[in-house]
């Protein structure tokens, strides 16, 4: 029974299993890609069929040798969230498909089975992980942009309605057309309307200088400052990441844990994760 153990652990760990399973990851996403054009997928339909039938099965096999290579304590693959989320992919996906609904559930579920590749790349777990730990903190980050949304797009009602209805005629107009300058795109447009005024002359000249300041100000507070904020709660929320693994390392060189595999990945760990903050640095 252990060599059994051993051999599901031995192929679960082994580089051309990983590889192999990568790979039916990227058709699996090939394969969502081609359903899309429905001629090509009607004409294709049994080897399209016949190929997903057959990536399910091998992750069927993956996840049950995933399992059984935990030895005596199969439920330890239930700790980790990205196994979780594999098994209840590959669970779904073994729901026959009797009616619409399953059929509609299904390719829902064959489109996230991409993001299976995240628990196959290191630096991308995480990436998400800092993610995932920032949420809490970009809850008040997102609540100041909700504020300042809320009131700018007030004051353009007041301001701007009677002018320009089109972008300003009620709050949620407004909200849109602010997410619009937001974004930076086209937000000149919208503000020369109320810089230059309806004049029918072919001369442009400003009639306030209000309107420069109203966008000018949200795009300051909006764009650079607050986005800045997002950036700050994520690059924080990674080197807490940071101090947690070399926390986990100073842990296991205290007690003498005689498992210089552990520490070796913990080790690697630590390094993807620095590289990933100089990278993410150097992108700001």
């Amino acid at each position: 029974m252990r060599s059994l153990f051993k051999t599901a652990q031995e192929i679960t760990n082994h580089r051309t299993f990983r590889v192999f399973i990568l790979l039916l990851i990227f058709l699996s996403a090939v394969l969502t890609g081609i359903e899309t054009y429905l001629d090509s997928a009607e004409r294709h339909r049994r080897v399209l069929v016949f190929l997903d039938n057959f990536i399910v099965f091998c992750f069927t096999v993956e996840i049950l040798l995933k399992i059984l290579a935990f030895g005596k304590r199969p439920f330890s693959f239930f700790s980790d969230p990205w196994n979780v989320f594999d098994f209840i992919i590959v669970s779904i996906c073994l729901i026959p498909a009797i009616d619409t609904h399953f059929v509609a559930v299904i390719r829902i579920v064959r489109v996230l089975r991409i993001l299976r590749m995240v628990n196959y790349f290191p630096k991308l777990r995480l990436l998400i992980g800092a993610l995932l730990k920032s949420i809490p903190s970009m809850g008040y980050v997102i609540m100041l942009l909700a504020l300042l949304f809320y009131v700018y797009a007030i004051l353009g009602v007041f301001v701007f309605g009677g002018k320009d209805p089109m972008h300003f005629d009620n709050l949620h107009h407004a909200l849109v057309t602010l997410f619009k300058v937001l974004t930076l795109e086209g937000w000149t447009d919208i503000m020369n309307i109320h810089l230059y005024g309806n004049s029918s002359s072919g001369q442009e000249e400003i009639t306030s200088l209000w309107p420069f300041l109203y966008f000018a100000s949200f795009i300051l507070l909006g764009a650079m400052i607050i986005m800045n904020l997002f950036i700050g709660v994520i690059m924080n929320s990674m080197e807490e990441s940071q101090k947690e693994i070399e926390q986990e390392l100073q842990e296991i060189k205290y007690k003498g844990k005689n498992s210089e595999e552990l520490y070796m990945h913990i080790i690697s760990r630590l390094d993807e994760l620095r590289n990933e903050m100089q990278n993410f640095k150097k992108t700001k």
